[in-house]
């Protein structure tokens, strides 16, 4: 699964993005986190007919049709089962999102330790995911998104079994396409390929908490064994 993540995107790597994904819409400056949860606000590309641009979505997919927010924020979408489930599939076919992050956490089962996982050359992951915007009683809107997951390569394979989605170079533009809406061209890039090539590194409990969101969080920690404080 993908529980936290990293959106630290710097000038530098957001006109790089812009440029890659050819956004119409651009900006300077996103929000940083270095601690990303469910629930909270994040960054995502999306795309409308022929323009594409960040949006800001809450992390955990509400469907349209829901009558209310669901007690359990739906942050991971299986790709296993995400053209056979109708809570995903109309937004897999129509509402296609991509969540630049310039890494993700995951916690080793046996003893709870956090790795960072990045690109291993150093550049932003684009991890796919789907959104749909939720009409609220009051009248208000809220857009959502969740992010795919898929089974783990052989770097993350060590501390878990799930990671999310990662676009390639050559998967990003099919992805955003809004005109491409059948199975048949869609499913191939539920299939990991593992192109993007992974690093990871043990770092502080602190990330525990979601009160922290700061560069340490993402700082690499030299003496993992010896880890033994808890941030609550």
């Amino acid at each position: 699964m993908c529980g936290r993540f990293a959106q630290v995107i710097v000038h530098t790597e957001l006109k790089k993005l812009q440029d890659e994904l050819k956004l119409i819409s651009q900006s300077d400056q996103m929000e940083l986190s270095f601690n990303v949860a469910p629930t909270q606000m994040v960054s995502a590309v999306v795309a409308k007919g022929n323009i594409r641009y960040i949006g800001f979505f809450r992390w955990g997919l509400i469907p349209s049709w829901m009558k209310e927010i669901p007690a359990h924020a739906m942050i991971n979408i299986r790709s296993e089962t995400i053209t056979e489930k109708p809570s995903f599939r109309v937004s897999f076919l129509r509402r296609r999102c991509i969540i630049p992050a310039n890494g993700f956490y995951e916690w080793r089962k046996q003893d709870k330790q956090p790795f960072f996982i990045h690109a291993a050359d150093g550049d932003l992951l684009y991890m796919a995911g789907i959104y749909d915007t939720w009409e609220s009683p009051d009248g208000s809107y809220v857009p959502s998104l969740g992010i795919i997951t898929t089974a783990s390569d052989r770097t993350i394979g060590a501390i878990h079994d799930r990671m999310p989605l990662l676009l390639s170079s050559q998967t990003r533009n099919v992805w955003l396409n809004p005109g491409i809406q059948d199975i048949a061209t869609l499913s191939p890039i539920l299939a990991p390929d593992f192109e993007v090539k992974l690093s990871m590194y043990p770092v502080s409990r602190k990330v525990n908490s979601i009160k922290n969101n700061d560069a340490e969080c993402m700082q690499e920690l030299e003496n993992a064994s010896q880890q033994t404080e808890i941030f609550p």
